[in-house]
């Protein structure tokens, strides 16, 4: 019985041994499997720095975009900064017209010349006077009136004097 457990002890070792070695894989070169790595690893970093790049020319599309929006802006910036100015000036230039025939008005009172004056005044009425400007135009008016209005009653005294002599 001893003999019959081993020659089975070795039969089974021999079997194993024999059908262990009948495999035939092809043995892969090592330097096949790390060219094989080295390309998959080249087409990975390739395809990732493609995806990068396209990414990048995303950004600076965008990037362009938003200074051209932005020069925009700057642009209407100034025009709307230059319109503001032509018009402050033009109310500064219309406020400075309007002050002169105001102040040519005044002289022609102080002359006497209340006729001339009353024109000057009917070109004021379609200017924009601001309070002080148009409490002192009311004033003139009001002083001219008054002015012309003694001038008549004097002419009316002095014509009917006059025929009163005859």
């Amino acid at each position: 019985m001893k003999l019959e457990k081993i020659s089975l002890t070795i039969f089974a070792a021999l079997t194993i041994g024999l059908a262990s070695c009948s495999k035939n894989e092809p043995a892969a070169p090592a330097g096949e499997d790390a060219n094989k790595a080295a390309v998959s690893t080249a087409d990975t970093a390739t395809n990732a720095a493609d995806a990068a790049k396209a990414e990048a020319e995303k950004a600076a599309d965008a990037a362009k975009a938003e200074a051209a929006k932005a020069e925009a802006a700057k642009v209407e910036a100034a025009k709307t900064a230059d319109a503001a100015k032509t018009a402050d000036a033009a109310k500064v230039a219309d406020a400075a017209k309007t002050q002169g025939l105001i102040d040519q008005v005044k002289s022609l009172v102080a002359e006497g010349k209340y006729g001339d004056a009353a024109s000057i005044l009917q070109q004021l009425a379609g200017q924009t006077l601001n309070a002080d400007q148009q409490k002192l135009v009311d004033g003139l008016k009001e002083q001219i009136q008054k002015a012309l209005a003694a001038k008549a009653t004097d002419n009316a005294a002095g014509a009917v004097g006059n025929l009163l002599n005859k």
